[in-house]
C-alpha cells in the first residue's frame, strides 16, 4: 500500500511545491465543496480552523529561509518548528481525503497525491462495528481518546479501516445526541490526543466516534462521552 512516507518528497523545496500544489487546488471553493471540505462542513470547520492557520506559519517559515536576505540559522530552526506542527496535519488531510469517496484519483492526482493503490478494491463494510470511547485527562488542556474495537475488544484501530472519526462539541453543557457534534477529527492511531485553549479550561466537551473504512463510509456511532477539559 501507498503511504505518504514512500513518496513524500526528501528535499525542501520539493515538499514545500507539493504542499503548494495541493494548496492551489483546494483554494478553489467548487474543489472544496466537491470534495466534501466546504466551509460549514465537519471537514471544512476542521481545514479551516486547524490545517489553513498551520499552513500559514509553515509558508511564513519557509518563505523567510528562503530567501537569501533573511535565511539565517533562527530561520531554519523556526521552519524546523513549523514543519513538525504542519506536516502532521498535512499527513492527516491525505488520509482524510484518500479515504473519502467523493473523492476521485484524479481529483488526489490534481491535488498532487498519488492515486489509490488498490483501486478501492479492498472493502470492508463497517455498517456493523461498533466503536467504543475510552476518555481520559492526561494533563493541562489535553485529554486522551482510546478507541476500542467492540467486537475484539482490541484498543487500537483494525488495519483494514482508515480509522475513527471523532465527532465533539465544546460548550457549557453537554448536548442531546450526536447530531449537534460540529467537530471531527480523523484518528489514524490510538490514542488520540486533543488539545484545547487556555480559556477552554472547565468547559464541557461531548464526543462520539464511528469507524471509517477505506472508501470513506461510516459504521455505528458509538456512545457519547461527556467529560470536563482540565
Amino acid at each position: 500500500m501507498t503511504t505518504i512516507r514512500s513518496w513524500f518528497p526528501t528535499s525542501r523545496e520539493t515538499k514545500h511545491s507539493l504542499i503548494a500544489t495541493t494548496t492551489r487546488f483546494m483554494s478553489v471553493p467548487d474543489n472544496r465543496e466537491a470534495i466534501g471540505f466546504a466551509s460549514l462542513t465537519p471537514s471544512g470547520i476542521w481545514y479551516d480552523g486547524n490545517y489553513s492557520p498551520k499552513l500559514t506559519d509553515y509558508n511564513n517559515a519557509y518563505d523567510i529561509w528562503a530567501d537569501p536576505a533573511t535565511s539565517t540559522v533562527v530561520a531554519r530552526d523556526n521552519l524546523i518548528g513549523a514543519e513538525k506542527v504542519f506536516f502532521p496535519l498535512y499527513r492527516e488531510f491525505y488520509g482524510m481525503v484518500k479515504a473519502s469517496p467523493l473523492v476521485s484519483d484524479g481529483q488526489l492526482e490534481s491535488m498532487g497525491f498519488p492515486p489509490r493503490s488498490d483501486g478501492g478494491r479492498s472493502h470492508h463494510p463497517v455498517d456493523k462495528l461498533f466503536v467504543d470511547l475510552n476518555v481520559q485527562p492526561m494533563g493541562n488542556l489535553v485529554l486522551s481518546v482510546a478507541f476500542t474495537d467492540r467486537d475484539t475488544g482490541k484498543s487500537n484501530v483494525p488495519y483494514y479501516l482508515t480509522g475513527a472519526v471523532v465527532y465533539y462539541s465544546v460548550g457549557d453543557a453537554p448536548v442531546a445526541n450526536q447530531n449537534q457534534l460540529p467537530l471531527s477529527k480523523l484518528a489514524t492511531r490510538s490514542p488520540l490526543e486533543l488539545k484545547f485553549e487556555p480559556e477552554q479550561r472547565g468547559k464541557t466537551i461531548t464526543l462520539a466516534a464511528r469507524w471509517q473504512n477505506r472508501r470513506g463510509e461510516l459504521g455505528p456511532w458509538s456512545e457519547m462521552v461527556t467529560v470536563i477539559i482540565p
